[in-house]
């Protein structure tokens, strides 16, 4: 009679409640820096249990055996441990640490794995994420009501509260990882060399902010890589993983050459302050030669009362809009492919638009002029059934013209004023390699080769970038193909 009771009594300590949550003084773990074959140093954090009454908890790393963590739960090593007892108000100490395997071409240059709780049939979990090489890491600092929480690469303010105007240079030496937003301040011009890969986790992104500058200085040979900071191969083309590079107005043109953006919510947002009264159109221009943008969620070039200038831009799939040119501005855009061939659901905007209307910050519409703008020697194209549109509002100018362009699209294109009626070819196969593996090389059989003309030099419109294709190929400039890509047979 005895036994039994005291064994009543010991099971009323735990509880059932499919309710319970635990609290843990870290909801992730991370490894800044893990030099293959050699063990990290040792990390530990607590689960809580915040209840009256005890509670049983299975604890496991969700990669199992394959995983490179280990854990020690209250001094018993390994990966899995069932039905540990923390009674009410007690925790307990869990240590983590990793040993990544030989490094190579495969291995994942960041690993990330979860501990998972499970209490009663309420699951939880604490991330972990251990970096294969060295590299150079922004994280937030800086929480300003109202902005996404940043971190500067270049100004912010000294310990008097001045202003620091400086110039910074990335150089091709390690990666760059910037969690939250990394910040190039007003008076300040970010520098980035050949080769330069930066890495940007979830949610994060590249402020140029207004005053400031970017320079991004690649190479066909070494391209300048923007991207999430997921290196495992489903992760390689899926959209969104980060936010988007944002660059405000400023003293001098922002400019990527060679540079690479993928799988981000947008790939470039150019727009003049948001916040400034009227929202003039910027005075500078965002120059982009040999740019790539593929895989964004939403947007990949998303421009308000923005002057830009491009030369083989490729922008490839997005979840809405390819190009979106809106309010006021002035382009010059040679040679863009503007392929849109989003299948992960269902896309109602067309892959380009340009409006000269705009939605201010108090929520009206404004409309800006559109000065003279050229666009030429392009494809736009995808598998929606219009893909080009322009939604201009009467009364305001709106200066522009199409040359030399393949369009996929329903709406009419015979306003001779706007449109180049000799060279305005409508909804041919532009004949990509294969639109289903995203290769937007021409193949020898496309209707877009041999419909382009790049002037020669001396010719005011000459393009001296035009010369070369995205790939570096040269061009034959009498009668070139459309796109960003020469054919080569």
């Amino acid at each position: 009679m005895l036994a039994s009771l005291l064994g009543c009594r010991k099971d009323q300590l735990f509880t059932d409640d499919p309710g319970i949550k635990l609290e843990f003084s870290a909801d992730s773990i991370l490894f800044d820096t893990v030099f293959t074959t050699v063990g990290t140093v040792t990390k530990r954090f607590t689960a809580r249990n915040p209840n009256s009454r005890g509670v049983r908890v299975d604890i496991a790393v969700e990669g199992g055996s394959s995983s490179p963590f280990r854990l020690n739960v209250d001094g018993s090593p390994g990966i899995s441990f069932s039905q540990v007892e923390i009674g009410g108000g007690d925790s307990v100490y869990i240590f983590v640490e990793a040993t990544l395997g030989p490094g190579g071409a495969n291995t994942p240059f960041i690993i990330e794995d979860h501990i998972l709780f499970n209490t009663n049939g309420s699951e939880q979990q604490v991330t972990l994420n251990a970096w294969g090489q060295d590299a150079h890491f922004y994280r937030p600092d800086q929480y300003v009501p109202g902005f996404p929480a940043f971190s500067y690469i270049a100004g912010g303010f000294d310990g008097d509260g001045n202003q620091i105007c400086e110039s910074v240079h990335w150089v091709n030496d390690k990666p760059y990882v910037i969690y939250g937003y990394g910040v190039v301040d007003s008076c300040c011009t970010l520098t980035i060399d050949p080769g330069v890969r930066v890495y940007i986790h979830g949610g994060g992104g590249l402020w140029v902010y207004r005053g400031g500058r970017i320079q991004a200085n690649g190479t066909a040979d070494e391209r300048i890589t923007f991207q999430g900071d997921r290196r495992e191969a489903e992760y390689a083309d899926l959209p969104g993983q980060w936010d988007r590079i944002w660059i405000n107005e400023g003293p001098a043109d922002n400019v990527l050459n060679h540079v690479v953006i993928k799988n981000s919510l947008i790939g470039i947002q150019a727009q003049s302050w948001p916040f400034a009264p009227g929202q003039p159109t910027s005075g500078n221009k965002l120059v982009l030669n040999n740019v790539a943008i593929r895989n964004c969620s939403a947007a990949g070039l998303l421009s308000e009362n923005y002057r830009i200038k491009s030369t083989n831009l490729l922008v490839g799939d997005c979840g809405q809009y390819g190009v979106a040119l809106t309010g006021g501005g002035q382009y010059d855009f040679n040679h863009p492919t503007i392929a849109n061939y989003w299948s992960y659901d269902v896309r109602q905007e067309p892959s380009f638009i340009m409006t000269n209307a705009f939605t201010d910050i108090n929520g009206a519409v404004q409309g800006r002029e559109i000065e003279a703008s050229k666009f030429r020697n392009g494809i736009i194209h995808g598998n929606n059934t219009n893909e080009f549109e322009l939604a201009l509002a009467n009364g305001l100018p709106a200066d522009f013209v199409f040359r030399n362009f393949l369009l996929h699209t329903t709406i009419s294109t015979t306003d001779a004023a706007h449109f180049e009626q000799a060279t305005i070819f409508r909804n041919l196969d532009p004949g990509f390699v294969s639109s289903a593996d995203r290769d937007f090389h021409l193949k020898q059989s496309s209707q877009a080769r041999n419909k382009g003309y790049d002037p020669p030099p001396g010719d005011p419109d000459h393009d001296p970038e035009a010369v070369n294709d995205l790939d570096g190929v040269l061009r034959i400039s009498s009668q070139s193909d459309l796109g960003s890509y020469t054919y080569v047979p």
